[in-house]
């Protein structure tokens, strides 16, 4: 069995995204919150959804793909936990 090359890998992961699925890098979602909260935690700084959400936004600024879509998922829901807390 061949190995995919790293090109191979991103363009089926775009081809992914691209139909919503993006399955390779959601399933980091909980991996980038818990470091966005423990990152914010050991800064000392304020504890609050903002924060958190700058936190987690500053996560997802990195080349790896699946990290990228990590970091969109987990502000996503991370957003709409903060809107039903809301209501």
């Amino acid at each position: 069995m061949a190995r995919k090359t790293p090109e191979q890998l991103t363009k089926e992961f775009e081809g992914r995204k691209a139909k919503g699925l993006a399955k390779g890098g959601a399933a980091y979602w909980p991996n980038v919150l818990a470091n966005a909260v423990l990152k914010l935690v050991a800064g000392g700084g304020e504890f609050s959804v903002a924060a958190l959400a700058e936190r987690v936004a500053a996560e997802g600024q990195v080349a790896d793909p699946a990290v990228k879509a990590g970091a969109e998922e987990a502000l996503a829901r991370l957003k709409q936990a903060a809107a039903r807390a809301a209501e």
